[in-house]
């Protein structure tokens, strides 16, 4: 099922910008049929598949076979909304130094606070 949605938006998107590049160009283009168009706008797409195909096992991008690491996109994310929400940036920093001081803990018995000696 998640295959068979992610197919149907990649469809909807490649439409979408078909529509859009059909818009911008079709002033500048004699008046073609539309079974002329069918066959530029399929023969673009595998043109276009072709080479992304290519980049990917030069290892350029990432497109069918193999998958990106989305932590390179949290870490990025975590950077936009440092800019927008100051405020959890500061309690991330927090946790982050509570992280470090729970690992420098010399006797092993977990931070001061949860100490109860």
């Amino acid at each position: 099922m998640r295959r068979l949605s992610r197919a149907v938006m990649a469809t909807l998107a490649g439409l979408a910008i078909t529509w859009i590049a059909w818009a911008i160009v079709s002033p500048f283009l004699p008046p073609i049929g539309i079974v002329t168009a069918a066959i530029l706008v399929g023969s673009t797409l595998a043109a276009l598949h072709v080479a992304a195909d290519r980049a990917e096992r030069r290892g350029w991008i990432y497109y069918r076979r193999r998958h990106g690491n989305w932590g390179a996109v949290g870490a990025a994310m975590a950077e936009v909304q440092a800019i927008y929400r100051p405020g959890q940036q500061h309690v991330r920093q927090v946790k982050e130094r509570a992280d470090v001081y729970r690992d420098e803990d010399e006797d092993g018995d977990g931070p001061a606070p949860l100490n109860r000696e």
